[in-house]
């Protein structure tokens, strides 16, 4: 049986608050309501204001992906 890879949602190269979020939400909704393993990444660090947002949320940051 083959298992489809997860499928990987990410923002734009310099990451601003509404693409991490946009991001993380879009694999939130894909994993628990469409059931498909999806993952949430970023493309370039984040700023303060990002990382207040994602605290605020308790959220840990998306991995970087290069």
């Amino acid at each position: 049986m083959h298992v489809a890879p997860p499928l990987v949602v990410i923002g734009h190269k310099n990451p601003d608050t509404d693409s991490v979020c946009s991001a993380v939400a879009y694999a939130e909704y894909k994993s628990q309501i469409d059931g498909v393993e999806a993952r949430a990444y970023r493309a370039g660090n984040i700023n303060a204001q990002t990382r207040f947002a994602l605290k605020q949320f308790d959220r840990d940051p998306p991995e970087l992906l290069t």
